[in-house]
């Protein structure tokens, strides 16, 4: 009887196999592998054309306010007090839809970061994929950015793996 329960205990309190395996890991740098996709190159280059169409309906909007600035300072003098805050009034809300604007195309969750996270969606998808698949491949049970990783050994170093996978044109 005693041996019976030694034997449960024993195997009750045994270590778990699959807690000795240690985790295999893998280190990508996302960033380097969509940086370096043809496609990506398309993107950044129809983004780079959609933003300086912002950058430039911006410098309008700043050049005609300060037009509307300087055009105030030069006739002032010559104003009645109710005409001076009239113009004031128009130059603050011209100033207010140029910030406006500027928030609405350009600022974080604007036009441009929208149009940027849906072009650059199919693609972060793609390279996920590949990261998974060359993961499986490798036998790897975590795959970690390198950015944001202290330190790692560059053998467990997978971006050029996840590029030549993507190169091959296999997923």
């Amino acid at each position: 009887m005693l041996a019976v329960l030694m034997l449960a205990a024993m195997v009750a309190f045994a270590p778990d196999a699959s807690a000795q395996t240690a985790a295999k890991v893998g280190i990508v740098n996302f960033d380097e592998i969509i940086s370096r996709l043809p496609e990506f190159k398309q993107i950044e280059s129809e983004l780079q054309g959609l933003q300086q169409r912002y950058m430039d309906t911006l410098r309008a909007l700043q050049n005609e306010l300060q037009g509307m600035a300087d055009a105030y300072q030069k006739q002032q003098a010559l104003m009645s007090a109710e005409t001076k805050a009239t113009e004031e009034q128009k130059i603050m809300g011209y100033r207010d839809q140029l910030l406006k604007y500027q928030q609405e195309r350009l600022g974080q969750g604007g036009t441009f970061a929208q149009a940027q996270a849906q072009m650059l969606q199919p693609v972060r998808d793609k390279v996920r994929g590949a990261i998974e698949r060359v993961a499986k491949s490798e036998k790897l049970t975590l795959v970690l950015e390198s950015s944001s990783t202290a330190y790692f050994d560059e053998k467990t170093e997978i971006t050029f793996k996840v590029l030549d996978y993507l190169k091959r044109g296999t997923n």
